[in-house]
């Protein structure tokens, strides 16, 4: 027997289980093998049935019928509890006896619906994703919240084998949750399905959702040292020492600007209530590199993109203008981390076909 919410409403519906045949042939491969669907296979058959909340204009909503609730193990010996009580109280005949089961049995009644409407009407939005590298725990951002402003609490939220988290929604503000998920290869990322459950108030029900998003985080190679064969240090740039970003004497301060290196900024100056200013040194001749990958011709393809990502990671906190060449992309020298994360991204989505 299943609870399940039409509308507004709860309605208790009946389902019967259908099993497949253990001996169903689902091909026949050359050496004439019987295929026969194991768990996985029926478990994708049956996730085809479910009643999954999506997207509609990069927001989800999640309505009563998409809502599923069961009780938990401590409602099923709630349950027997109350039976046991209407036994008992039939059999004695004892009216505060009577009282007390039906007074629980409108608790549970209650519990069923507080517990249903906790996830009902909730909006969730997608807004980014943090990269890493291959093996590390990724953070999936969404904005939780509910234009009614109606609060939720104890909200469970997380994809399929990966932690979860609990976060409240109390108001109509939007929430930011973030939800991880531990990355195993480089690429794209698609988390799947998000399910989102709750066991307030009472933990005697578990109420649950599936929702589909938009989702996607990229996710760069995993580093590892190799030796890397690179093209001769050049320097580049004026000769003559005019102020420009090299590393000689120190000629004085200018504004920061976005992807200049962390390096360079005077934090003195900045605890003294000066602003963000970045220090600068007469002669602007830096050491110009190239990263190919054609170079790494002894390793496979991931291990190239491996010894790569180390590299650029490297050369990163460095005084170093790199460039990368990778098959037909050319990335131009430069630096700063919006030249480091760019680098990154070629070679987490190398290989992706258009």
């Amino acid at each position: 027997m299943r609870i399940r919410f039409y509308d507004r409403w709860p309605c208790l519906e009946i389902h019967q289980a259908v099993g497949l045949a253990s001996n169903r042939t689902l091909g026949t491969g050359q050496s004439g093998c019987r295929l026969t669907p194991g768990k996985g296979f029926m478990r994708q058959r049956l996730i085809q049935f479910l009643r999954v909340v999506r997207p509609e204009g990069g927001e989800s909503t999640i309505g009563g019928r998409k809502i599923y609730i069961l009780p938990t193990r401590y409602g099923l010996v709630f349950g027997v509890l109350l039976i046991t009580l209407l036994v008992a109280s039939i059999n004695y005949a004892n009216n505060p006896a009577f009282i007390l089961t039906f007074l629980l049995t409108g608790v549970f009644i209650q519990a069923i619906f507080h517990t249903w409407r906790n996830l009902l009407d909730l909006h969730l939005h997608w807004q980014q994703a943090d990269p890493v590298f291959a093996g590390e725990t990724t953070f999936f951002h969404f904005q939780l919240h509910d234009p009614k402003g109606r609060a939720h609490y104890t909200i469970q939220l997380g994809f399929n084998e990966q932690d979860t988290v609990v976060a409240p929604c109390v108001d109509e503000h939007r929430k930011i949750v973030k939800i991880p998920f531990l990355s195993r290869q480089r690429g794209r990322l698609n988390p799947g399905r998000l399910t989102l459950e709750t066991r307030f108030p009472l933990g005697l029900l578990r109420a649950w959702c599936y929702l589909e998003t938009e989702a996607e985080a990229i996710i760069w190679p995993r580093p590892m040292e190799g030796q890397l064969e690179q093209t001769e240090p050049a320097d580049e740039g004026s000769r003559e020492g005019d102020r420009g970003v090299g590393t000689d004497d120190f000629t004085g301060y200018r504004g920061y600007r976005p992807g200049d290196s962390l390096a360079q900024v005077s934090w003195k100056a900045l605890a003294g209530e000066k602003g963000l200013l970045v220090k600068q040194f007469g002669g602007d001749r830096v050491s110009q590199l190239w990263l190919d990958f054609d170079a790494l011709s002894d390793h496979g393809t991931e291990q190239r993109l491996s010894i790569l990502a180390h590299t650029v990671q490297t050369l990163s906190s460095q005084p170093v203008h790199y460039g990368l060449r990778l098959g037909d992309l050319e990335i131009a020298p430069g630096d700063g981390d919006s030249h480091r994360l760019q680098c990154l991204e070629a070679l987490a989505l190398y290989g992706e076909s258009s």
